[in-house]
């Protein structure tokens, strides 16, 4: 059996059902609700997965392109993903998800950059997650808290024990050898309140009813979401995304290519109007979720819009796939916002509308999916101690 092989069966063997335990290395925090891990079941394949062959050059980078680079967060060679490129300045530069750890390096050097060895048929090792019955004391994690987690989890494994799913993360509890669960841990020395969400700790919804629409991210009054910019010229119209749940749609943007290859093509006699379809973008090179809009020439070409980035393109139904119950369990991302009518002549709140800007929002007022924008303010990210 070669490498691919075990790894395969490896990761067949782990399918994190409810109720499971598994062995893990935590590998990237980003808050209690928001860390990766991996388990320690495949810390012998990393090596030959992370094996480099030759530097890239600026003309081989594509956007979601698998590559080999030398992270300075994680101090070794990794696996990553592309999903951003910036050739404005005179060195050109990635942000990068390393998908076998969890976290995105931003403006990594070309000269880090490498072709992979080993064939990129291979999936994510990392794991998003969140600690069960865990909540922040004031709404949102600060860093002492994050801080507290990192402490407590130190660099040795966890035994990991599956309490619920999400469509975008596991709700687990985790255990090393500390007197208590992580989430207890917190808690007793104050840094979190033990708490339960219902709409949170849920199953994945079985298939036996056919699902084919999108659902929207929930969002009420007052949540202050950490956001980047998806699309939009204007701040009377614009759509961003939470930065998480972005990383998580860049983490899966292969599995969506994979499916829509093999998919059935759309027939043109069932191009309507508020069909959901995958469709393929050309800027991107890939597949994309979408929604027809407007039928342009009958049966031949739609405006479709892109539910993760916000835009429409006109397509060939040429272009167009069905699209698979599996692609809809996972909300849209793309968030529809404008700012108060005094504000959209602001010239210092131009800047935040260049695509991969990060930003915070808070909800004013809730507007209705993509028919009616959020009402949001803008402010910049606080800057780092």
């Amino acid at each position: 059996m070669d490498l691919i092989e075990e790894l395969m069966q490896e990761i067949t063997l782990n399918n994190f059902d409810v109720g499971s335990s598994t062995w893990v290395d935590v590998t990237y925090i980003n808050n209690p609700h928001s860390f990766y891990v991996r388990p320690t079941s495949y810390r012998s394949f990393l090596k030959s997965m992370q094996a480099h062959g030759q530097k890239l050059e600026q003309q081989d980078l594509q956007l979601s392109m698998n590559i080999v680079y030398y992270s300075k967060t994680l101090k070794n060679f990794c696996r990553g993903l592309i999903y951003h490129i910036d050739t404005a300045k005179k060195n050109c530069t990635c942000d990068i998800y390393a998908i076998d750890y969890g976290c995105v390096e931003k403006s990594v050097s070309l000269k880090n950059m490498y072709s992979p060895l080993l064939e990129q048929g291979l999936p994510p090792l990392a794991t998003h997650c969140q600690l069960a019955n865990c909540e922040p004391k004031n709404g949102l994690w600060k860093d002492k808290e994050i801080d507290a987690m990192k402490c407590y989890i130190g660099t040795e494994k966890a035994k990991l024990i599956v309490k619920g799913k999400t469509c975008l993360k596991l709700i687990v509890e985790l255990f090393n050898s500390c007197p208590d669960d992580i989430a207890t841990m917190l808690a007793l020395t104050g840094y979190s309140t033990l708490g339960y969400n219902e709409n949170v700790i849920s199953r994945i919804p079985n298939f036996k009813q056919e699902k084919h629409y999108y659902t929207y991210p929930k969002i009420e009054p007052g949540n202050v979401l950490h956001v980047r910019t998806q699309s939009g010229k204007d701040l009377d119209n614009f759509y961003v995304a939470k930065v998480d749940e972005y990383y998580d749609y860049i983490n899966n943007v292969n599995n969506l290519l994979a499916y829509s290859k093999q998919a059935q093509s759309l027939r043109p006699e069932d191009m309507k109007e508020n069909k959901a379809i995958s469709v393929f973008v050309p800027q991107f090179l890939r597949y994309e979720r979408g929604i027809i809009q407007k039928i342009t020439v009958s049966e031949e070409k739609a405006l479709v819009q892109l539910v993760d980035w916000g835009f429409l393109i006109e397509a060939d139904v040429s272009r167009m796939k069905t699209m698979s119950e599996y692609y809809f369990l996972n909300p849209v991302i793309a968030i529809y916002c404008t700012i108060e009518k005094s504000k959209q002549f602001d010239t210092s709140l131009q800047k935040f509308l260049h695509t991969g800007c990060e930003f915070l929002i808070t909800i004013e007022e809730v507007g209705n999916e993509f028919d009616k924008p959020n009402i949001v303010s803008i402010s910049p990210l606080p800057k780092l101690k």
